[in-house]
């Protein structure tokens, strides 16, 4: 690990190298950008970075401090995530605590927050009293997909640290050794910037439930066999919103291949190659119209669901309208 292993996030890595250099390390940081692309692993690289003998101030990586760190098995370092959908107070009550109490072994205590921005405000209230006034031997790292649903005392008290999606050669060359070569094609363009989103479609369960919701998706319209209730029932059976969503961002991708098909008939530009033959077939169903009008409805029922909607009548909305409905 270390930050020679962080790739494609040079500016982040590199503010923090400064801090290292001219030792003005933050004591609460906030690192935001999308999800998958490499916040939990810069985290941990900066800490590594702090306690590494081999590699002072950047890390070697494979000593055993380092390893012990990137296996979160150090005494003096910290990972959290919500325990269910949010933070409980219990959680940070508990680290607040132990943030009082002197590193064990290192000069640092380490605190990394994964998902901060599942702090309620009961919770985020309770953490903000310690970043107010840490002790002086601590460091947190809150890390946030979106980073406008945390407490703007908390951002003010941070040291923000911002990363960008990840360009096509850099997730080519983090993920190739780490999915089946058969699936690497499609999953560098599902990665959409994020080796974590590539990672989540080669998992054996997301892969087999993509193929099963395109496999819907031939039959909507003309065909019967599916109605657009059993669509919605399938996606509504995860009940995890965030998995939901993922799902939904897979219709965006079946009816923009339809479309660039039916506008240019180049598969060089159809980006779910493995339902090619599907694609062809189903894009004859469909003007242009209808399926800008089905892009868009789509986009409008993941944000729906990210404010909270009520989630099957969502989905049985869009399906109806862009199946008995169209």
């Amino acid at each position: 690990m270390a930050f020679k292993e962080v790739l494609g996030q040079k500016q982040a890595t590199e503010i923090l190298r400064k801090a290292l250099r001219e030792e003005k390390v933050a004591q609460t940081y906030l690192f935001v950008g999308p999800e998958g692309v490499g916040k939990k692993l810069t985290a941990i690289s900066l800490v590594q970075a702090l306690n590494c003998k081999v590699e002072p101030l950047e890390g070697c990586g494979v000593c055993e401090v380092c390893r012990n760190i990137k296996e979160l098995n150090h005494p003096d370092v910290f990972y959290l995530k919500p325990e269910g959908t949010w933070y409980k107070i219990q959680q940070i009550r508990e680290i607040t605590r132990e943030a009082y109490l002197k590193p064990y072994i290192s000069k640092w205590k380490v605190f990394i927050l994964d998902d901060a921005h599942q702090l309620r405000t009961e919770s985020a209230n309770a953490l903000l009293k310690i970043l107010e006034e840490p002790p002086q031997f601590t460091i947190f790292i809150l890390i946030a997909c979106h980073p406008e649903l945390l407490l703007p005392t908390i951002i003010s008290r941070s040291q923000i640290v911002s990363f960008s999606y990840l360009n096509e050669i850099e997730i080519e060359s983090i993920i190739k050794d780490k999915v089946l070569e058969e699936r690497f094609e499609i999953l560098v363009t599902l990665a959409q910037g994020s080796v974590g989103k590539a990672i989540f479609w080669n998992e054996e369960d997301n892969w087999r439930r993509r193929l099963e919701l395109f496999k819907y998706l031939t039959l909507l319209k003309k065909e019967r066999a599916y109605s657009p209730f059993d669509i919605a029932d399938f996606l509504a059976e995860e009940k995890d919103e965030e998995k939901i969503t993922s799902y939904l961002e897979l219709v965006l991708f079946w009816w923009r291949d339809l479309f660039f098909w039916k506008l240019t008939k180049d598969d060089r530009l159809i980006t779910q190659k493995d339902f090619l033959p599907e694609i062809i077939r189903k894009s004859q169903e469909y003007s242009l119209k209808d399926l800008r009008e089905f892009f868009r409805l789509t986009q409008d029922t993941i944000k729906g669901i990210r404010n909270n909607a009520n989630l099957l009548l969502t989905l049985e909305t869009l399906f109806l309208r862009v199946g008995v409905g169209s």
